[in-house]
């Protein structure tokens, strides 16, 4: 098969993923609210007025109906079986909590900024806060802007990096290691949370699989940077035939050097904790903005189930998770929403993301995420290095940093 066949096919199986994933979702999801009666007859529907006792609906038919909870069914956890629609799950959500979700989301570009910045100097690649600052907006947009979905921010950093260094190699093997630093951190704290929640919760079960995939990952790394197993287990001898041998060894050389810095490593791996934290208090915001049973007795379940559904986006798959992040939630929050509760809570949560990425649409259409030619200043700044008092020195260094500033 080509290599434009095989894109096609991978194209292909991303959108039926993604359309049976969609399918499954909106499947209980209605536009109005349902009332289920103990007796099993056909639920009620209409718009809920009053929750109280009795519960009060107006009928599709415009008739009010008063229902004695008594008469309304229960599930096992004894709350009322009362599904509301699309309608108003929307219409009775908290729309200041909802700006107040926005708000606190924000920060976490620009401590995912502080962390792209800390992750290129063992590479020794010269990118300023503000370099950061302006791609992490960038990168976050074409998240959402492309198909490619969450791939997407990864490969415009990677180019745009590229543009400040000469060691394009390394630059393009940082992006993919500050993404596996996401990736990694998420795990871990999913492991964390599924491993001290108390047996015979919801979240014990998921614990097994949470541990041997993050024990899997823990094996791998370990392999990696052993010597000795490096020694024994890396052809290197069939390696140095094959025509990128010089790419593969470069490569190499970037992520094991960033390893080396063990005190770095844990700065980003705290910081990209603490950064995910405040975003999964955003989304726990808009939880309870919908309405969902949220409160501090579930707060560690939501934060386990909203990291996990950050995990599902971050991996191969439909453009920014589609489908496969609702599918998570509809199962997760099952016993914490209806259907259609669920359904606003997960495209709440990419609105939020969207709306604190918007500056980056600004950043791609100026193009001012293009650096200033870094490595003519670097030049103009080497040759104030010689020692002063040369008045045709001076000049000439003078000259030379005007124009690479320019």
């Amino acid at each position: 098969m080509t290599r434009t066949g095989k894109k096609r096919l991978f194209s292909a199986i991303r959108i039926l993923v993604c359309a049976a994933a969609l399918l499954i979702v909106i499947q209980g999801v209605t536009l109005r609210d349902h009332v289920v009666l103990k007796d099993g007859t056909a639920d009620l529907v209409g718009d809920v007025l009053g929750e109280g006792d009795p519960v009060v609906i107006r009928l599709t038919d415009g008739q009010l109906r008063e229902v004695p909870q008594t008469h309304v069914a229960t599930d096992t956890d004894g709350a009322l079986k009362i599904r509301y629609g699309l309608k108003t799950a929307w219409g009775r959500s908290t729309k200041a909590l909802l700006l107040l979700a926005v708000a606190i989301h924000i920060p976490v570009i620009f401590l995912q900024s502080l962390r792209f910045q800390w992750i290129f100097r063992p590479q020794g690649i010269p990118l300023g806060y503000w370099e950061a600052t302006k791609l992490s907006f960038a990168g976050n947009f074409m998240n959402f802007a492309t198909p490619l979905g969450s791939h997407a921010g990864d490969v415009f950093k990677a180019y745009c990096v590229s543009l400040h260094t000469e060691r394009k190699t390394e630059a393009v093997t940082t992006v993919v290691v500050d993404r596996f630093v996401g990736l990694g951190s998420l795990l871990l704290v999913v492991a964390a949370i599924t491993t001290f929640s108390p047996t015979g919760s919801r979240l014990s079960e998921f614990r097994p699989y949470m541990l041997t995939m993050f024990g899997a990952g823990l094996v791998a790394v370990f392999a990696y940077l052993s010597p000795t197993l490096r020694k024994h287990l890396v052809p290197k001898a069939f390696l140095m035939r094959l025509p990128m041998f010089g790419h593969l060894q470069r490569i190499d050389n970037a992520a094991r050097e960033l390893a080396s810095h063990r005190s770095l490593v844990v700065g980003l791996v705290l910081l990209t904790i603490v950064l995910q934290g405040i975003a999964m208090g955003a989304y726990f915001t808009v939880a309870v903005a919908l309405g969902l049973r949220a409160d501090i007795t579930n707060i560690q379940e939501y934060y386990a189930y909203f990291y996990t559904g950050t995990l599902i986006q971050a991996l191969p798959g439909p453009p920014q998770g589609l489908g496969t992040v609702e599918l998570a939630y509809r199962y997760f929050l099952a016993p914490f929403g209806s259907p259609s509760q669920i359904v606003c809570v997960a495209f709440a949560i990419r609105l939020v993301a969207l709306t604190c990425a918007l500056p980056g649409l600004l950043v791609t259409l100026t193009g001012s995420y293009k650096p200033r030619d870094a490595a003519a200043l670097q030049a103009a700044l080497d040759q104030t290095d010689a020692p002063a008092g040369d008045p045709e020195h001076d000049i000439t260094s003078s000259r030379a940093i005007g124009d690479a500033v320019r």
